[in-house]
């Protein structure tokens, strides 16, 4: 039988293996002399330390040998393309000096993605040495991170950061405004070691000219207004337990907003959002059940966001009834909406007839636009 894989040329098979994790690339070397050597020149090392131990049974220190081994016999004159080393065992721990090496070895190389998921959160890496000018993608993840000098991530297009620990909550909008070329950020769960007060006077605002997208899930920061400045140029943003706004910046391009509010001091800043967004389309808000029609509807004198007499065409609200609020902002919405296509209501509730209630109510409702569908999930 003719093999006709090993037949390929090396450009074709590496590209193959990038899709392995490197221990498996490393593996068909045994194949024949003609695998021996093409593992070096794949442009993606994959580590996993979790699947290694579980194969192999082996101690840690087995498990970081094999990662300087194989990056140490690389073709050092093929280019990185990605690097991911996932770490995380019961009652093990990866020492710092081990990770900044590596990462340090690979960006010398010339990175353009690296994704680092460390458990449980003792390491600790300096994004100085990240600092990279071929570098695309960001993913950090169960990390401490220290920042003593300004970051240059001048290609930077996505930065992912999940439970990860900040000295200081202004070393956060220092790294991102290091990444002038942002267009995706995502940011979950994060925390500082210094949470306690510091001056607005310490930034000069400015938002990220091409950031297109933001996801943030309990930033961490007592103060929210700097990041939302920062973040201010997005079309997509998603926001899921803030803390306090006691401001909200204008987002001029901002298209589709999705809110998940359990916090009665935000309930007021919906209506201020739809203030601030004159070219919103999409709306999907979560509300707890702990509010009234107040804490979410502007006063009657105020004049009706310039979102629904243009441009917003879809609405989902998510409230659980027993409280007016999430009933009367529907009603808001469908009576000043002049282009509304679609409002989506999903009442979280086991009484039946308070849910039917709900749905009379609405059916009711005289609706601005004469295309509005009412629906409910």
């Amino acid at each position: 039988m003719v093999d006709r894989i090993s037949m390929l040329p090396d450009e074709l098979l590496c590209h193959i293996l990038s899709f392995l994790q490197t221990i498996q690339a490393v593996k068909t070397r045994l194949l024949s002399k003609r695998w021996r050597n093409i593992w070096t020149s794949v442009p993606v090392l994959d580590y996993d330390h979790q699947s290694y131990y579980l194969r192999n049974n082996k101690p840690n220190s087995c498990f970081e040998r094999f990662v300087y081994a194989t990056i140490l016999a690389r073709d050092f004159y093929q280019p990185i393309r990605s690097f991911t080393l996932k770490y995380g065992v019961p009652d093990s721990y990866l020492s710092n000096v081990h990770v900044n090496v590596w990462v340090n070895i690979v960006f010398k190389i010339g990175i353009q993605n690296i994704d680092l998921d460390l458990y449980p959160r003792k390491n600790r890496i300096s994004l100085d040495i990240l600092s990279s000018k071929t570098l695309v993608v960001l993913k950090l993840q169960g990390l401490n991170v220290n920042v003593s000098t300004s970051l240059e991530l001048s290609s930077l297009k996505s930065l992912h950061l999940e439970e990860v620990k900040f000295v200081q909550p202004k070393y956060l909008i220092e790294l991102l405004y290091g990444c002038p070329m942002l267009e995706d950020l995502k940011a979950r769960c994060l925390d500082y070691d210094l949470k306690g007060y510091y001056s607005k006077e310490e930034f000069k605002f400015k938002s990220l000219p091409k950031l297109v997208r933001a996801d943030l899930h309990f930033a961490g920061m007592d103060d929210t207004n700097i990041l939302l400045k920062s973040i201010c140029n997005v079309e997509f943003l998603r926001i899921q337990q803030f803390r306090f706004v006691d401001e909200v910046p204008e987002f001029p391009h901002l298209r589709h907003l999705s809110l998940h509010l359990d916090n009665r001091r935000l309930h007021w800043w919906v209506f201020l959002m739809l203030k601030n967004c004159p070219k919103l389309q999409s709306l999907k808000l979560d509300l707890n059940e702990s509010f009234e029609s107040e804490d979410v509807l502007p006063y009657p004198h105020l004049v009706v966001p310039e979102c629904l007499t243009s441009h917003f065409t879809q609405c989902y609200l998510k409230y659980c009834p027993g409280t007016e609020g999430g009933l009367q902002f529907a009603k808001y919405i469908m009576q000043n909406s002049t282009s509304l296509k679609s409002m989506k209501v999903h009442c979280v509730s086991h009484n039946l007839l308070a849910k039917l209630e709900v749905q009379k109510e609405l059916a009711l409702c005289s609706r601005k636009s004469a295309s509005c569908e009412l629906s409910f999930v």
